[in-house]
């Protein structure tokens, strides 16, 4: 997306003058769709959809256009350093430039490293929007292998699959290591499995417009998940599986499609490895079993599976559904992976696709970090695949227990940059208890967030439209794949805002490794010369880089596996001491695991639903958002909650063991009977106080965070398949909307 170029000045006779126009990569999310902004004596008066874009086709979501103007511009904005002079979570600062800031931190971390170790700092990142290699870059140069992200949970564990079972070194040939749904491609058939694309994205690959263009089609849709939402499309199939049970319904198939000989008998002879010891493994799933795992049909399993296999093309949209189930999570999502593979839909036009990836020089510098060091990472020597690079990680919820115990060493000091710990990780309680304990807390934030609350240091984070940055993102377009350059043209600046890239370039240069730290645009030039471009021809290109979409790439380079194969049969999987095949592991709580719980709870609660207005925990402090949506819903079968007494818009205990929350209710026949779905994300920026009102909206306040209870491959955290129950609640006194409304008035 050109992100610099002026297009012709519209008339903008309402703000006063004529409007000089740029057409600007929108970063509301990470979609990175194409909008045009009009300005007006140098502020922003105007943001719409270009239509030139090949991507969004001129449309937009919700989270853009006003919403991204009223961000830029709202008065609860971060604009200075802010260092804290009270208590933790006092609330009380004084204003700080950016150089004692950061001589600051770089004292307080140096001096951290000499008393307990380089992994005695870590980092904190968020959704990769903008930071995601430069603070690996800091942190193996500083000689930490302790960095965190939500990945663990969301779009990791697909990675970390795909790497294993497939791709491996894929991206060294240019190709994504990660197969994504063709959906540009003509499918015959779509499968929605645990992923909704029309109400969220995946990191701009698919959304809205390409999945709706391929429903047009009129493919057959299979739609697998306890919800059935709208924005799935009419299903010509519905699977409402138990949560958790993704792993014995993917083998269900697997069963149907090999006893009655629908595989692809030329890839699987050629280009698989353990093919017939899977044969062998889905013997101990036959339909009847699957049924009563997974509480759904039979027949319509068994039709599902033959549907899908005989109907090509067909790709699976995959997503957080699969990648957030707990114990079972790495082997749930890899035997979707081995169903794309044995019906001859993996790397097929309409199938699930490697697409290009830019060649691209964004050096983390690895081998700066030395193997004892790296040995040291939090999780890593039990959840192996939390080692892959380029995407190394210490496991979350394990080093927030490290922080509080100091076991196996001290963590003592925590860099945050892009996310709102507090609310993004399980047992929220535990979060804040951790937080409180650090002897340093860095948060870079656009807002005062519950974890910038805590901090020790706050810094002003640079958003949409105010920012420059070298980070380069792939979309599909049609038989084609467009490198985009989804840079936010920083068109506007105010206060003392700086992007993470510029942060971390500066806190890097202050702890002696400015060598390795050169400005932007450096690292712009340097990233994109392996592309045969510049940072400055590439902004000035309409809509990036077009890469041709190669099929079948496997049939000339073979997979990036140990085997060069695709491995059913992970050897990889074997040699880190896992079961190299997918079976079905029960969650940790059930029925099944747990069943005088179950008793107690007898219904299956899902977190994590996405809403199409906010973006993670971002855009609750945005009237135009909040309009939409004034405070989080929970989403009930109407059955389930006429046997409760429940009725629309009645307020509801939801509870766990570990907690409750009161949610408004939300009553359809479009989710399974004995499932319950609440949102995550969800703060009151409105609400005085450091927790600002965590405990009254937030998700997390009700999911485990014990490491025993997570994914035994990557340590993906349960956040489906949770026991829980339900009850009629008394209405709050002042309700959340009530709250919120009179908050906007006093402004």
């Amino acid at each position: 997306m050109n992100s610099d170029t002026e297009v012709s000045p519209g008339d903008s006779s309402a703000t006063g003058g004529v409007a000089s126009a740029f057409k600007v990569v929108c970063r509301m999310c990470h979609g990175g769709c194409g909008t045009i902004v009009e300005m007006v004596g140098g502020t922003v008066s105007r943001v719409f959809g270009d239509k030139e874009n090949p991507i969004n086709r001129g449309a937009l979501c919700s989270k853009a256009g006003v919403p991204s103007i009223e961000q830029l511009y709202h008065p609860d904005r971060l604009d200075y350093p802010l260092m804290r002079t009270g208590e933790r979570g006092a609330g009380k600062w004084r204003r700080a430039s950016w150089d004692e800031a950061l001589d600051f931190i770089a004292e307080k971390m140096l001096a951290i490293r000499d008393q307990h170790g380089a992994e005695g700092v870590a980092f904190g990142r968020g959704t990769g929007v903008n930071n995601t290699h430069i603070v690996s870059r800091l942190a193996n140069l500083f000689g930490t292998p302790n960095v965190t992200a939500i990945a663990y949970f969301c779009y990791g564990p697909r990675v970390a699959v795909a790497k294993v079972t497939a791709s491996g070194n894929y991206s060294q040939r240019g190709w994504d290591t990660t197969p994504i749904s063709d959906v540009y491609g003509k499918p015959r058939c779509v499968v929605q499995w645990g992923s909704q694309k029309r109400t969220s994205n995946d990191h701009g690959l698919i959304g809205h417009i390409p999945v709706t263009d391929a429903l047009r089609e009129n493919p057959v849709n299979i739609v697998v998940d306890p919800r059935k939402p709208n924005a799935a499309g009419p299903a010509d199939i519905w699977l409402p599986l138990r949560p958790g049970t993704d792993a014995a319904m993917a083998l269900g198939w697997m069963r149907v499609i090999i006893d009655e000989g629908l595989y692809d008998k030329e890839f699987v002879e050629r280009y698989c490895h353990g093919f017939d010891e899977l044969a062998e493994r889905v013997k101990d799933y036959p339909l009847d079993k699957v049924a009563e795992i997974t509480w759904c049909q039979p027949e319509e399993i068994a039709r599902a599976a033959r549907t899908y296999a005989t109907t090509a093309p067909g790709c699976i949209i995959w997503g957080n559904g699969t990648d957030q189930l707990g114990n079972n999570t790495f082997q749930a999502t890899r035997a979707l992976l081995i169903l794309m593979g044995i019906t001859g839909n993996l790397d097929v036009p309409g199938g699930n696709v490697f697409y290009p990836a830019p060649k691209l020089e964004y050096p983390e510098l690895w081998d700066k970090l030395s193997p004892e060091q790296e040995a040291k990472r939090i999780g890593g020597d039990r959840f192996k695949a939390l080692n892959l690079t380029p995407y190394a990680y210490a496991h979350p919820p394990s080093l927030y227990h490290t922080m509080i115990t100091d076991k196996p060493y001290p963590v003592k000091a925590y860099i945050v940059t892009g996310n709102n710990t507090v609310t993004c990780f399980p047992n929220t309680g535990r979060i804040i208890e951790a937080m409180k304990k650090l002897d340093l807390l860095v948060v870079m934030d656009m807002f005062m967030t519950p974890t910038a609350e805590l901090a020790d240091v706050v810094l002003p984070a640079a958003g949409n439209l105010e920012r420059d940055e070298p980070r380069l993102h792939l979309h599909t377009k049609g038989p084609q794949a467009t490198f985009m350059d989804t840079v936010s043209q920083k068109l506007v600046e105010i206060g003392e805002r700086r992007s993470d890239w510029e942060f971390i370039i500066g806190l890097g240069r202050k702890l002696g490794y400015g060598e390795h730290f050169p400005s932007l645009e450096e690292f712009a030039e340097k990233s994109l010369k392996p592309m045969g471009t510049t940072w400055d021809k590439l902004k000035k290109m309409d809509h990036g880089i077009e890469l041709p979409v190669q099929y079948r790439k496997y049939e000339k380079e073979g997979f990036g596996t140990p085997t060069g194969k695709f491995e059913i049969y992970s050897t990889i999987m074997e040699e880190w001491g896992y079961d190299p095949l997918p079976a079905h592991v029960e969650p940790a709580e059930g029925p099944v695991s747990t069943p005088e719980r179950f008793e107690e709870y007898p219904l299956i609660l899902n977190t994590g639903a996405k809403q199409p207005m906010f973006w993670h925990s971002q855009g609750r402090q945005l009237k135009s958002l909040r309009k939409l949506n004034a405070e989080p819903l929970v989403e009930i079968n109407a059955k389930t909650a006429e046997a409760y007494g429940i009725k629309k818009g009645d307020y509801v205990w939801i509870e766990t063991v570990r907690g409750r929350l009161r949610m408004r209710a939300h009553l359809h026949d479009q989710i399974h009977e004995k499932v319950v779905s609440i949102p995550h994300g969800w703060w009151l920026p409105e609400e005085p106080g450091p927790d600002r009102g965590v405990f009254e909206v937030c998700s997390n306040v009700l999911v485990d965070d014990d490491p025993d209870n997570c994914d035994v491959v990557l340590g993906s955290s349960p956040l489906k398949g949770l026991l829980c129950r339900i009850s009629k609640a008394e209405a709050p006194a002042r309700t959340i909307s009530q709250r919120w409304k009179e908050a906007m008035a006093a402004e």
